[in-house]
C-alpha cells in the first residue's frame, strides 16, 4: 500500500493553468524532493529542512554516493534515507543548485538556548536541526577531555605519568583506588553534562536521569578510556583518564613490598585479569583496529544516551518523535562521515561502529561485576554521588 503522504504529485502545465488561485492557497506546500513540509527555497527549490541540510552537506563535503539498485529508488518522506545517491539526484532534478550554497553555509547556523541568552554558556542545548550535529558534540567532547587532568589534580591525585623533553611518555604508574574513585565521579559529572545538552534527557525527572546514568556513565567512561588506550597505550595496557594504567597481571607495577601481601589474593587477581582482558577485548582493541576518531566517539556516546537499556524502557515516553529526530540525525551524519573518509568501505565501517554498542554494554556489565570484588573498584570508597547512582 502507498502512504498518501509519501506521494508527491507535480502539476502538469494544463492542470496548473486550470487551477484557481483559491485552491492553490489551500494546498499545503511540500518538499519537492521527499514530500515533507517545506522549510525554505534557499537552494533553488522548495525543500524541507532535512533535504536542505542533506543537499548542503553533500556539496560542502563533496560526497560521492552510489546506488545499490537501478538508480531509480523511490524518494519519499518515509524512505528518503534509504538511498543517498537517488536522493541527491532528485535534489538536482527539482532545481536545487550547488552554486546557491554561500560561504556562511560552510559553518551553518547554531541555535542559542534560553540559558545561553541569559548568560549561562555552560548550558548550551544541541538540537537536531543543527547543520553540524556531530561536530558540535566532538567540540564539546574535546573541551571535556581538556578538563580531565585538572579535575584529578583538584582532587589531590598525584601525577600518573611523566614525559621527557620530546613529549614522549617515559613512565606511568599503576592505577590505585583513589584514581578509580575520582574517575567514577568525573565520568558521572561529564556524562550528566553530555545528557543535559540533549532536550529529551534534560526534560526527564531526576529519578529517570539517575536510571539512565547508572548504565550510561560507565559506557561514557569506556568510550573515553577506550579511545585514549587505543591512541596512547602499548598493547595489553588499559588507561584511565589521568594516564594511570591497569594491566591484566595484577602484580604488574606493584612494588616488592606489596607483592607478598597480594599473593594471598588469588581469586581477586584472577578476577582482575579477566576484568582488564575483557575491557581490552571489548573496547580498546576494536577501537585500535578501526582507528575510531573523535566524531565516531561522539556518535557512540549520543546513540547510547538515546537508546538506554535500563529496566525502564519507556523512560522517554512522550518524547518519541523528538527522540527519533535526534537518532536519525546522528545516524545520518555518522554515515556521511564514514562514507566521506572510507568511500569503498564506508557502509561496512558504519556497521562495525554500530556493533561496538553491544561490546561497550558488555564492558559496562564487566565493571559492575568488578565493583563487587575488586580492591581498586571498592564501592565502600566511592564518592557519595557515585554510590547514589551506581549502588541504588
Amino acid at each position: 500500500m502507498v502512504n498518501p503522504e509519501d506521494v508527491l504529485i507535480l502539476p502538469t502545465s494544463s492542470s496548473t493553468s486550470s487551477t484557481s488561485p483559491s485552491i492553490q492557497k489551500i494546498s499545503p506546500e511540500v518538499c519537492e524532493v521527499c514530500g515533507d513540509r517545506v522549510n525554505s527555497r534557499r537552494y533553488g527549490a522548495s525543500a524541507c529542512l532535512g533535504c536542505t541540510v542533506f543537499f548542503r552537506r553533500a556539496i560542502v563535503n563533496k560526497m560521492q554516493y552510489r546506488c545499490l539498485r537501478d538508480q531509480n529508488c523511490l524518494i519519499s518522506h518515509t524512505y528518503r534515507c534509504a538511498c543517498r545517491y537517488c536522493r541527491f539526484q532528485k535534489c538536482l532534478r527539482v532545481g536545487m543548485r550547488p552554486e546557491a550554497i554561500q560561504r556562511r553555509d560552510l559553518v551553518g547556523p547554531r541555535k542559542v538556548s534560553r540559558d545561553e541568552k541569559s548568560g549561562s554558556p555552560d548550558l548550551i542545548i544541541i538540537d537536531d536541526q543543527s547543520d553540524n550535529f556531530l561536530q558540535e558534540w566532538a567540540n564539546f567532547q574535546r573541551l571535556q577531555n581538556s578538563e580531565q587532568l585538572p579535575y584529578f589534580a583538584e582532587h589531590h591525585i598525584d601525577v600518573a605519568f611523566h614525559k621527557d623533553q620530546s613529549n614522549f611518555v617515559k613512565f606511568r604508574r599503576r592505577a590505585r583506588a583513589p584514581d578509580v574513585n575520582v574517575m567514577l565521579k568525573l565520568c558521572l559529572k561529564q556524562a550528566a553534562e553530555w545528557g543535559n545538552r540533549l532536550k529529551p534527557f534534560k526534560k526527564l525527572s531526576l529519578e529517570s536521569k539517575k536510571s539512565i546514568l547508572a548504565e550510561y556513565c560507565l559506557a561514557f567512561l569506556l568510550i573515553d578510556q577506550g579511545f585514549k588506550t587505543a591512541k596512547e597505550a602499548d598493547l595489553g595496557i588499559w588507561l584511565l583518564q589521568n594516564g594511570s594504567f591497569m594491566h591484566p597481571d595484577y602484580f604488574f607495577g606493584l612494588s616488592a613490598n606489596n607483592i607478598s601481601v597480594a599473593e594471598n589474593m588469588r581469586v581477586k587477581t584472577q578476577l582482575h585479569h579477566n576484568f582488564v582482558t575483557e575491557l581490552l577485548h571489548c573496547v580498546s582493541n576494536p577501537f585500535r583496529k578501526l582507528e575510531i576518531d573523535e566524531i565516531e566517539c561522539a556518535a557512540l556516546k549520543t546513540i547510547l544516551l538515546l537508546s538506554p537499556s535500563c529496566s525502564k524502557r519507556a523512560i522517554y515516553a512522550g518524547q518519541e518523535g523528538i527522540l527519533a529526530g535526534f537518532y536519525t540525525k546522528c545516524m545520518e551524519e555518522l554515515m556521511d562521515h564514514v562514507m566521506s573518509k572510507y568511500q569503498d568501505k564506508g557502509a561496512e565501517r558504519f556497521g562495525e561502529i554500530i556493533l561496538l554498542i553491544g561490546s561497550i554494554r558488555c564492558g559496562v556489565k564487566t565493571i559492575y561485576n568488578q565493583t563487587r570484588v575488586s580492591d581498586l573498584f571498592n564501592f565502600m570508597r566511592f564518592d557519595d554521588s557515585v554510590k547514589d547512582i551506581l549502588l541504588t
